[in-house]
């Protein structure tokens, strides 16, 4: 994948509207080492409006991405649909002055949207990416629910209590407190 692809020069921008359209496909995750999609297809529509030193973009984003459900670690297709705005200007040094103020240097001029993209679209999922309830692999939820800590399960073994009714398993700390 071209490093430059997703690099917009602002100061060879005239005054007034622009428009820019990618695809941000399998490629575009590969590339950047994204662990948590298998794949994707996202459309991102820019619309950037310069004013003087200013320039205002807009970013949509429509499209899926693939993944792993938490739950039975069988794969998950997530819709991705989600837009931000963000304001950028020059200045000596790149700061992020906010999630919607972005300052780059004047000298260099260009703004790289490719980690900006994909931390939009990370920000656009749930926290726990999960097939609908029934959806998920039988066999994996099977075994899940042998295991799952928040389930009871039936205790192995009869618990010994010393003479002051503490569990034997902690005798070594109070013998720590006794000393």
């Amino acid at each position: 994948m071209h490093t430059d692809l997703y690099k917009v020069n602002l100061r060879s921008l005239s005054e007034g509207d622009h428009e820019l359209h990618w695809v941000l496909g399998d490629d575009y995750f590969h590339h950047l080492g994204a662990e948590d999609f298998t794949s994707g297809e996202v459309y991102v529509d820019v619309y950037i409006h310069h004013i003087g030193g200013v320039f205002s973009l807009e970013l949509e984003y429509d499209g899926y991405v693939g993944t792993t459900c938490d739950r039975c670690l069988d794969p998950l297709e997530l819709d991705v649909y989600t837009e931000r705005e963000l304001v950028v200007k020059f200045g000596d040094e790149h700061r992020e002055e906010s999630e919607k103020l972005l300052i780059i240097p004047e000298q260099d001029g260009v703004l790289d949207l490719t980690w900006t993209m994909y931390e939009d679209i990370v920000l656009s999922l749930p926290m726990q990416r999960m097939h609908e309830e029934g959806e998920c692999n039988e066999d994996m939820m099977r075994a899940y629910s042998k295991m799952a800590a928040d389930e009871p399960q039936p205790q192995q073994q009869e618990i010994v209590r010393d003479e002051d009714g503490i569990d034997e398993r902690w005798a070594a700390l109070k013998q720590l407190k006794q000393e």
